[in-house]
């Protein structure tokens, strides 16, 4: 008997099921999927992680740039209210002049904090200027004597005339006042040194003390930010930001910072910075 054509079964049948040309999806392809998905996941999650660092690092140093000027605000109103116990008018008068001269500036360094933020991701817009930075260094010099004076230490400096350099004045005052508030914190009431010299285009600050001083091993790791490399039976307060930004704030500038100490001995920082633009130079 005749087979019915459609029963024939060496002709070549085709599945017409919907789907039935399409390629099947392998394993590794869906693994590759969702290992991406992974690696996208964990990116982000890195970057809110830095995020979250980079708002600390922000408040820390704010805590720390601004605990700074308070210290001398604060002790220029305990001088005033001491004239104003001696009747001392010409004293009352000139402490009154310091305290309004250290509220501006006050006022000025929370601007310039609102970028320093910036600093980490070479966005920090520094606006320099001409200025004379020997003035620049009498006057934060000046206004630090109270402390300094407190702090039983002896202030010697050696500041060439008119050393005129372009650069940003409010970083310049947070690399000197920086400097100046470490020699007296760790300067064990000892003498400290300031000198301002130029030669070859360049312009060089130098602030040393002798106190507690610093080892050899630890003199790179003091412009780390939070670490706080002390000897003896020092105090450790603060946050361990103030050399970070002065380092940061000098680099930024074109400029570079050394330290040399040793342990008892006290600490020497050098800060070189050009006189003009790094463009023109």
């Amino acid at each position: 008997m005749a087979k019915h054509p459609s029963n024939t079964s060496d002709e070549p049948s085709s599945d017409s099921r919907p789907g039935a040309d399409k390629k099947p999806v392998h394993q590794d392809q869906t693994g590759a999927d969702s290992r991406g998905q992974l690696d996208s996941r964990e990116q982000l999650i890195v970057e809110l992680r830095e995020a979250v660092r980079a708002r600390d690092d922000f408040l820390a140093v704010v805590a720390h740039e601004l605990r700074n000027p308070l210290t001398p605000i604060l002790l220029c109103v305990q001088l005033i209210r001491e004239a104003e116990q001696s009747q001392d008018k010409v004293k009352r008068s000139a402490e009154l002049d310091r305290l309004e001269r250290l509220i501006k500036h006050f006022a000025a360094r929370t601007t310039m904090l609102l970028e320093v933020a910036q600093l980490s991701s070479n966005q920090f817009h520094f606006k320099p200027s001409e200025l004379n930075l020997s003035e620049v260094i009498h006057g934060i010099v000046n206004e630090y004597m109270p402390m300094i004076v407190r702090s039983g230490s002896e202030l010697t400096t050696n500041i060439q005339s008119r050393v005129i350099a372009h650069l940003d004045e409010l970083a310049i005052s947070g690399v000197v006042e920086n400097l100046l508030s470490n020699a007296i914190k760790y300067g064990d009431h000892k003498p400290i040194d300031v000198t301002l010299t130029s030669a070859d285009g360049l312009a060089h600050l130098i602030v040393r003390d002798n106190g507690i001083g610093i080892d050899g091993k630890d003199q790179d790791r003091i412009f780390e930010r939070f670490e706080r490399v002390v000897g003896g039976d020092a105090p450790q307060s603060g946050f361990g930001i103030g050399l970070w930004l002065v380092r940061n704030l000098v680099e930024s500038m074109g400029g570079s910072i050394t330290v040399l100490g040793k342990p008892g001995q006290g600490s020497r920082f050098t800060v070189s910075l050009p006189l003009k633009p790094r463009e023109n130079r």
